[in-house]
């Protein structure tokens, strides 16, 4: 029986590496040339002698909320009174703002943000305001 035990510890003993050093190989073989493919994949494209596309000009816009209560935010800056319908505040902001635009030689772009619970006569009122300083490009 002590026997059996001895022959027991001296074949646990040896292992054989052989199996773990060819994985081993592998592994490393395998990363050293996986940045390689990487890179020949990018499709990386030189500088040239060619003229640069010209890029497009994108519109002027300018963001106006309409609150629940009536209070008008253009860009986010508050303007008049809630109960003001004429909106002389809002139209000469806009107004400057379309001037702005246009000595830039850049189109101006207004949208119009109601909250769900905004009263549409608000809306109207905003729309009034746009139309009254001429600005053509308003949408939802």
């Amino acid at each position: 029986m002590a026997k059996k035990k001895n022959e027991m510890l001296e074949s646990e003993d040896t292992f054989d590496m052989t199996s773990m050093i060819d994985v081993v190989f592998l592994l490393l073989v395998y990363f050293m040339f996986l940045p390689m493919q990487q890179e020949s994949d990018l499709g990386i494209e030189l500088p040239s002698n060619t003229p640069s596309k010209p890029s497009k000009e994108l519109p002027c816009e300018h963001i106006i909320e309409i609150l629940p209560n009536g209070t008008v935010l253009l860009n986010g800056a508050p303007k008049d009174d809630p109960d003001s319908r004429s909106m002389p505040d809002l139209y000469s902001t806009l107004v400057r703002l379309r001037d702005s635009a246009k000595r830039s030689g850049i189109k101006m772009l207004v949208t119009v943000q109601p909250d769900d619970f905004s009263a549409h006569q608000r809306s109207m009122d905003v729309l009034n305001a746009c139309a009254k300083a001429k600005i053509k490009s308003a949408s939802f």
